[in-house]
């Protein structure tokens, strides 16, 4: 049988919330050596989970990590039978312990600074361009794309500063998306700074030619180390 690992923790849980995961399979916690995991029988064979049980699944973690510290697994994680997960609990228990440690009491918070992407080629449907105007075009880019990459930097830089006394930790990622550039940063923080971090977003969010977004608190997902196997077709197992 396989099992779709949530999280793990060092207690199994105690409080009033749901024991339901997903596909409706209940909730249980396989303990070693002081580490819990929590997990859910997984008989899917679905290669995309429809979004109700991915709703479920980050429902089940935030609960958790509303009652202790947890190392949350994105959706995919699974273990084959429960001597897997045993397995897995005595190899990693320093690693998984000092890592809970660290995230005791604290939570992960997101800002998103989205940008419009500047770009110097001409238009769709122009005429095409010669040698040299080809030339000038792509020297016209590399020189948007570095002050670009800059400006993205002063401005990631000014946030990380902003928020310095309030986090122990911070991630930073760049993508682009449908003509834009988003910058994301994560900071994990207390949990009892969580008023002051959004406090102090409102001061510091600016609005010179780019949106900001603020989210959280969440588990703290971009400071865990979850590698655990992941597949995308799991069947059941013996």
């Amino acid at each position: 049988m396989a099992y779709l690992v949530y999280c793990i923790m060092k207690a199994p849980s105690v409080g009033d919330m749901s024991r339901i995961g997903v596909d409706g399979k209940a909730l249980s916690f396989i303990g070693a050596r002081g580490l819990y995991a929590a997990v859910s029988e997984l008989n899917s064979a679905e290669n995309t989970p429809p979004i109700a049980e991915l709703l479920v699944y980050g429902r089940v973690v935030e609960e958790l990590s509303r009652i202790q510290a947890v190392i949350p697994m994105r959706y995919g994680c699974f273990l084959d039978g429960l001597p897997a997960i045993l397995s897995v609990l005595e190899e990693k228990n320093l690693q998984y312990k000092a890592l809970l440690q660290e995230l005791e009491g604290r939570v992960e918070m997101g800002i998103r600074i989205l940008f419009p992407e500047r770009s110097a080629r001409p238009p769709q449907g122009t005429q095409p361009l010669d040698g040299s105007h080809y030339l000038a075009m792509r020297r016209a880019e590399y020189l948007i794309r570095d002050e670009n990459s800059h400006r993205h930097q002063v401005i990631l830089d000014a946030y990380i500063q902003a928020f310095s006394g309030l986090h122990s930790k911070y991630r930073t990622e760049t993508a682009a998306s449908e003509g834009s550039v988003i910058l994301s940063l994560y900071f994990l923080i207390p949990k009892d700074k969580v008023i002051r971090f959004k406090e102090m977003f409102r001061r510091v969010a600016g609005n010179e030619g780019y949106k900001t977004l603020i989210s959280g608190p969440w588990p703290p997902y971009n400071f865990a180390a979850p590698d655990l196997p992941s597949r995308t077709s799991p069947e059941a197992g013996g």
